[in-house]
Order: C-alpha cells, then structure tokens, then sequence
C-alpha cells in the first residue's frame, strides 16, 4: 500500500518503565454483542462469528461485557445458538488465571456466563420486520436489553451487531410501548449502535421508527480486517503460528476456509476472516479511537454522517486503487497494530507477565484540544510516556486523518527524544489540526498505543 507522507517524525527513547496494568484507559465502555453464530468448526455454517468472539474474550479485561446475545443465525437455519458462546465463555474461564497474571480487569466467566441470552430465532433479509417486532415477539434476549440499558450507571450501553438486529429492535418496541415519551426519550439516550451492515429487516426500520437513536451502521469497511493490505498477518499460516497452540481460546479458534462476497474476483478467504470484529475495535481504548470524535478514525474505521446516524467514510492518504471498497484501507491501515495485540495477548494465556510483551502507555502532556491561531509554533512533548517492560519506545508525530488544506501550511519539527514543534500556517477559523502521536516499544510482538492533540484554529 502507498501512503502519502506528511511530516511523521521517528522518534527513538529509552524510558525508565513504570509498574502499570496492560493499558491505561478511564472508564471501560459498556458493551451488549448480538451475534449470529452458527459454528465454531471449520466448514460447518459460517464460523467468523466465533473467530471474533474469541477475540472480544482476549479484550474483556477493556470492557464490560453485560449481554452475550445468540440472535437468529439467519441463513443458517433461522435458529439460536447460546452453546455455541458458553463454549467460548468457558473457554475463557480456562484461560483466565494465566491472563490475570497480565491484568487483573479481566472478569470471573461467571460474570459473562450470566450475560448469555437466546434471541428471536425469526429475522433475516427475506422476513419483514413485522414478523420479527411487535406483541409477543419478546425474547430473554430483548428483555435483557432492557433490563441493561436500566442499570443505574452514566455509561452508555454500546449494543454491538454482528448479524440481525431484531432483538434490540424489539427492546425499543417494548419500551416505546410501555413508557411516555420522556422516558423513551431517556433510554434512547443511553444507547449507542455499532453494526456490521444490516443483516436482517430490523436495521433499516429502527433507523426509521427510532431517528434519535445513535447509530453506526459498516457498510464496507469491516472487511478490511481480513481483505486489502498485508495478508500475511491474517493468513492460515498466521493462524498456525500465533493463535493455535496458545491455550483454551486459541486452541478453539477455527481456521477458516470460505467465501465472501468478494470470493469471485479475490479468491477465498483462507486463515482469519472476522468481518464482525471492527465494531468492538473502534472502542479499543489505545489512545487512537475517540467516539466523541468518529471521524477521527479507529483500530475499527472512520464513521461521519448526518446528525446521529453515521456511516464508514474513506481515507485519502492510501492507494486503494487494488481494492474492491476504498473504506477498507481505514481498518487495514492498522492492521499489523491491532494483530500484534491480538497476538500479545494470545502470549498472555501462556506465558507469565515477564516472558510476555505489553502495550505502552501514552502521554501527552497539556490539553487535548488547544486553540491556535495561524503563527503559533505548538510545542507538543510526550516525555511522561513509559513501557511496563522496560522496552525502548520509537516515537512518531503526525496528522491523521490527513486533510488536503495542510498541505504546505502545517509543518512539524522533531524537539527532542519524544516531542515535536507543529507550525501552524494559514488555515481557515474553525479549522482543526488532529496531530497523532504513534508509540511502539521494542518488544515481540511490537506492541502500539496512540496520543492526539487537536488544534482548533481560531483568531
């Protein structure tokens, strides 16, 4: 891939390490998964759904995770399947007591195990949404949607959609029936949505029936987790290496070997597919991924739209000329990041905390958003960063998401081991600067975290 330089600046620092947990984050995001999955074995139904919930297991230590929601598997065969993610869960629960020697957030299975729920077994793209919503259509799994999203906590529930979304649309029916509209107006406000595409007649109509409610809807660029970029960090080989063999959740990962829609001109899909995980990947918190800022980008995409119904938008620095969607490249971009993590973490349920790598922590020091005014020289200084295993640290400042009105009116100088100086040029009020700082320590894997400052002009 070709990607227009613009001024990121190798920065190399040996910092002192400072004792910390595996990442460093404020308050863990709220997350309920709905997902359609049918198998956990290779070439039987469609298996990428348990690829990722092995995943979401290794970050469960980042989130809360209060639903685990078996919705309908759609095209195969309309039917639910809670087995199939207590399998997970108690996998999990095995590789547990070696990830905690890593970090001590990652939850009791028990906890998980009481979020598991079977969904509306009636949904997909050929069955209206009448058929999946309305009197007597409630599920465990609708009902427990509700009864998260009541919790007395400030946090907002992310419901992240992996295959139908007839069971939250039929919490949201509920609601509005049973409450005023204050009150529906209130629980709106506590939800967030994050789905990959609309797999079934519910999507489209809750946009319709509920417009307040925020929402992310992928349409293409989930599958640059597993097409466009560099294949080889999600080829079968990959697989053998650094998934299989590393405990109870690896062992458990299937290999795949399928299709997709792009199969025809692109060949099949061999090793990792997991189209569904970018949803939980823009909420990583790395540093890099900001949902007050969508636009800004994610291990997961970028998302812009009208109002609070958002979509996946391109980036403009990268060749996607090869490419079947040019919205892949705002996952792929990332992709030797967010594998290297997946593949620490799989270290981490075999190895004990000293023969295993964890990811830096990133610190900026000021504000995160400073107002400029054309002139200024903006000194930028990460000295505060540190890496729990005493790794070198290689530093590098840049702007992402790039905006062609830079060019030629921000520059950015090296000032010292771990800081930058930023010139701001003639730029329009309003105008912001996203400066991104990248950090990767020196360890096996390399593992990757992230600092922004903004920089709003205004005279």
């Amino acid at each position: 891939m070709k990607i227009m330089a613009l001024a990121l600046i190798p920065l190399l620092a040996s910092l002192v390490a400072l004792p910390g947990r595996a990442d460093s984050s404020g308050a863990r995001q709220r997350l309920v998964v709905l997902t359609d999955i049918s198998s956990l074995k290779v070439g039987v139904a469609e298996p990428d759904d348990g690829q990722s919930l092995i995943r979401l297991m290794l970050y469960a230590n980042e989130f809360d995770i209060e639903g685990l929601i078996a919705s309908s598997t759609l095209g195969h065969g309309q039917t639910v399947r809670p087995d199939l993610v207590r399998e997970v869960v108690e996998a999990y629960g095995r590789a547990r007591p070696a990830l905690l020697q890593h970090d001590n957030r990652y939850p009791p299975a028990e906890v998980l195990r009481s979020g598991i729920r079977a969904g509306q077994r009636l949904a997909g793209l050929k069955v209206s949404a009448h058929d999946s919503v309305g009197e007597g259509k409630d599920t465990e799994a609708s009902d427990w949607i509700i009864t998260v999203v009541d919790r007395p906590d400030p946090r907002p529930v992310w419901v992240i959609i992996w295959g139908g979304s007839a069971d939250l649309a039929q919490a949201l029916w509920r609601v509005r029936k049973n409450r005023s509209t204050g009150e529906l107006a209130l629980f709106l406000s506590r939800v967030r949505v994050h789905s990959i595409g609309d797999q079934d007649m519910t999507g489209p109509w809750i946009r319709s029936q509920f417009p307040a409610l925020h929402n992310i809807t992928q349409r293409r660029a989930y599958r640059g987790i597993y097409r466009g970029g560099d294949r080889n960090l999600v080829s079968s080989e990959w697989v053998v290496k650094h998934i299989h063999g590393h405990g109870p959740l690896g062992d458990l990962y299937p290999d795949y070997r399928g299709g997709d829609i792009w199969s025809g001109k692109l060949g099949q899909v061999r090793g990792i597919k997991e189209g569904d995980t970018p949803s939980f990947l823009a909420l990583v918190p790395n540093g890099l991924a900001d949902m007050a800022h969508p636009e800004l980008g994610s291990w997961g995409g970028r998302f812009q739209g009208k109002g609070p119904h958002l979509t996946d938008i391109p980036d403009t620095d990268i060749d996607t000329q090869g490419d079947p969607d040019h919205r892949m490249s705002t996952v792929y971009r990332w992709r030797p990041a967010f594998q290297a993590d997946f593949a620490a973490r799989l270290d981490w349920c075999v190895k004990p905390r000293e023969q295993a790598n964890h990811p830096p922590m990133v610190r900026i020091s000021g504000a995160g958003v400073r107002q400029v005014k054309p002139g200024d020289v903006v000194g930028l200084d990460a000295s505060g960063s540190s890496d729990p295993d005493g790794h070198d640290l290689d530093f590098q400042w840049g702007i992402y998401p790039l905006d062609e009105a830079f060019a030629g009116k921000v520059t950015i100088a090296r000032d010292g081991k771990t800081g930058c100086r930023v010139t701001v040029g003639d730029l329009p009020d309003g105008k912001t600067i996203p400066m991104l700082l990248t950090v990767r320590d020196s360890g096996s894997p390399g593992l990757t975290r992230y600092g922004r400052a903004l920089l709003r002009v205004g005279r």
